[in-house]
């Protein structure tokens, strides 16, 4: 009887959720050969096909569960010769994101009574719906929170109504059991006595038909409120709403005697200290 033989004699490892391949071979004999998984199982999403030759089965699927499995492979010659050998997968679990969730956002910037408040607390990593909370300590009153639809960051505004220094801890959730927290601290200064002023002065349009500018202010970049409660016919405008130890970014616009308003000019950036 003409012997046949598995020539394959191990087995690649998987990952849950990764698409997974593998071919056990054999030779001798004569075929058709016939193929079994003689005991033990395959990985909970891995299924055998034979090859339209029968020399070879190939093993093909999505594991879905993390587990060491260990089965034996038959193959048997068109004489009756049989063959078998014993594999070992090792199925990992799926490969994520970092378990422990994390605020990145190390400090908030100060504000000012009567005038308009916003800032962004950010976090990262664990797995998302992430819960936030205050854990201790207050914002400053007229300042409320709001949690982004992401769930990734605490969104704090409001106008803020009393001048005080307020502390605080910030604590976000992952949607596991891992938790992180950060402590803040706010200066809302008062307006009857600004401690700093911001002059800003710009080059004039060269339109014949400019009724004033409007001045923006922001503390990303991106996202701006206008700052002057109407137009503002010279090049020239002082800030005296600033908070300290903030950040401030600054872009103006023209309008018209219509109302038109053009896009904002280049922003420029204004540290006080």
């Amino acid at each position: 009887m003409a012997s046949v033989a598995i020539t394959t004699t191990s087995l690649p490892n998987g990952t849950v959720k990764t698409a997974y391949s593998a071919v056990i071979e054999a030779s001798g004999g004569c075929t058709p050969y016939k193929w079994e998984i003689a005991s033990g199982a395959l990985p909970a999403g891995i299924t055998a096909e034979v090859s339209s030759a029968t020399t070879s089965l190939q093993l093909a699927g999505t594991p879905t569960t993390a587990a060491t499995d260990s089965f034996v492979v038959e193959v048997t010659g068109c004489g009756g010769a049989i063959s078998r050998v014993s594999y070992k997968v090792v199925v990992e679990a799926e490969v994520g994101p970092s378990p422990n969730v994390s605020i990145t956002t190390t400090s908030l910037p100060n504000g000012t009574v009567k005038t308009g408040y916003s800032a962004v607390i950010e976090a990262t990593g664990g797995c998302t719906p992430y819960k936030w909370e205050i854990a201790s300590g207050a914002l400053p009153a007229g300042v409320t929170t709001e949690v982004s639809s992401t769930t990734t960051s605490l969104v704090l505004a409001g106008t803020p109504t009393t001048a005080a220094t307020d502390s605080f801890v910030v604590e976000v959730f992952g949607c596991g059991v891992h938790s992180a927290d950060a402590s803040y601290k706010v200066v809302i200064q008062g307006t009857s006595t600004p401690d700093y002023v911001v002059d800003l002065s710009w080059n004039g349009s060269t339109s014949g038909d400019v009724a004033g500018y409007n001045v923006y202010r922001g503390l990303n970049g991106t996202t701006w409120s206008r700052i002057n409660s109407s137009l503002v016919v010279p090049t020239l405008y002082s800030d005296s709403t600033v908070a300290s130890g903030t950040k401030y970014y600054y872009a103006t616009t023209a309008v018209n005697a219509s109302g038109d308003e053009s896009s904002k000019s280049a922003a420029i950036e204004v540290e006080v200290p």
